[in-house]
């Protein structure tokens, strides 16, 4: 089996994995099962653990919140749209070139996810919101995927640990993202790849890394990134990169850190 098949396979078998898991693990009562309002090609979807599309095009919508809920779009090219938070939830393209918007990716008591899967996919999201104990994630996985969102952030504390977490994954991935700091992290992944954060580390610390590839590190809109005051960091990756980045601060007050790059 080739690298790409095997990733693949094992993609496909994680995502079977984790969606089965949150539908068994217990018995589930008409008390116990998410509220939501969601809609499948026009249809209301009925009380239950996950909302799932079909093997061809879906269009999944969702007019508030979603919590403790996996949203599936299985086969096709996927329209997901959530107008409430994700919240110890997990929203999951399927195969196909997907279109998913969601607003806050904010964990309470659980994790929150996104991703693209298998396609080349488009994500759009607000803040990405993570904690040390509870992870807010949003995931290209295979494809060349165009991901935007808002802040990349945690929440403040002795070490900033846990913070929200943006990966493009395998392909040629284009990230565009809010200011990322307290512990936020955005990685390009594998192949060659543009990142462009509005701001990194002002008040803490956060980091962007391209990854292996020959990627792009710069501004919004091409522009000059600023790193810092606080302990950001731009890792370009062992690749030749092409980073049009500086530190905010200047000599010895200088707290960020850049690397991997000309």
């Amino acid at each position: 089996m080739r690298p790409a098949s095997a990733r693949a396979a094992i993609h496909v078998l994680t995502t079977t994995i984790v969606a089965a898991g949150l539908l068994t693990a217990a018995p589930a009562h008409a008390s116990d099962l998410p509220v939501f309002s969601c809609r499948v090609n026009g249809a209301d979807a009925p009380p239950s653990r996950m909302v799932q599309g079909t093997s061809g095009p879906d269009r999944i919508e969702c007019e508030n919140d979603v919590r403790n809920v996996v949203i599936w779009g299985a086969g096709g090219n996927d329209y997901i749209r959530v107008k409430g938070m994700v919240v110890n939830a997990q929203v999951l393209g399927g195969d196909g070139d997907d279109s998913i918007q969601v607003n806050n990716l904010v964990p309470a008591t659980g994790d929150s996810m996104v991703r693209g899967d298998d396609g080349n996919d488009t994500i759009i999201t607000a803040l990405v919101y993570g904690s040390a104990e509870h992870g807010a994630e949003v995931r290209g996985d295979m494809g060349d995927d165009t991901i935007t969102t808002g802040s990349v952030m945690g929440q403040p504390g002795e070490f900033q640990r846990g913070g929200g977490q943006v990966f493009g994954n395998d392909g040629q991935d284009r990230i565009t993202t809010g200011t990322v700091d307290l512990g936020g992290r955005v990685l390009g992944g594998s192949e060659d790849d543009v990142i462009e954060p509005k701001a990194v580390g002002v008040e803490s610390a956060g980091i962007i890394m391209g990854g292996p590839g020959r990627d792009k590190i710069r501004g919004r809109e091409d522009t000059q990134l600023v790193i810092g005051p606080g302990y950001g960091q731009v890792d370009g990756g062992p690749a030749a990169d092409e980073c049009k980045v500086r530190h905010s601060s200047t000599g010895e007050r200088i707290r960020s850190t850049l690397s991997g790059c000309p």
